[in-house]
């Protein structure tokens, strides 16, 4: 648990040397909540007017920008398959406990449909007998 912790503490302080704070906003105040309502703001807010299509731009970036999308993009990645890991290990974990009852119910449902059965055929075969 501290190993995810310390993973997680790393991104996020890799994260906060590379991607700059955006002016007066408080520690977290710059992430929106999932209920809040994003809605845009100033020009971006009214739809564009269609134009035609850019020149292709300068592709070029500094090296600490290409080093910092390399960064980013390796810790995005080891995040990701860290999480899915824990994610599969945890659905396995309670499905084969939710699996194991299961069996287990459907066990003792269908002792007692056999045990019915056999008391329902031995009944039927007394009652076919002749009295003697």
């Amino acid at each position: 648990m501290d190993e995810d912790r310390d993973i997680l503490g790393k991104a996020d302080a890799l994260l906060r040397r590379h991607v700059p704070p955006r002016p007066g906003a408080s520690e977290g105040a710059d992430v929106p909540l999932l209920t809040e309502l994003i809605t845009p703001v100033g020009p971006a807010a009214a739809p564009a007017p269609a134009a035609p299509p850019a020149a292709p731009r300068d592709t070029a970036t500094s090296p600490r920008d290409a080093l910092a999308r390399e960064v980013v993009a390796e810790v995005v990645n080891a995040v990701q398959a860290r999480l899915a890991q824990d994610l599969e290990r945890r659905i396995a974990q309670q499905l084969t406990t939710e699996v194991q009852a299961a069996v287990a119910a459907a066990l003792g449902d269908l002792r007692q449909d056999i045990a019915n059965a056999v008391g329902d055929a031995v009944a039927a075969a007394l009652a076919r007998r002749p009295n003697r």
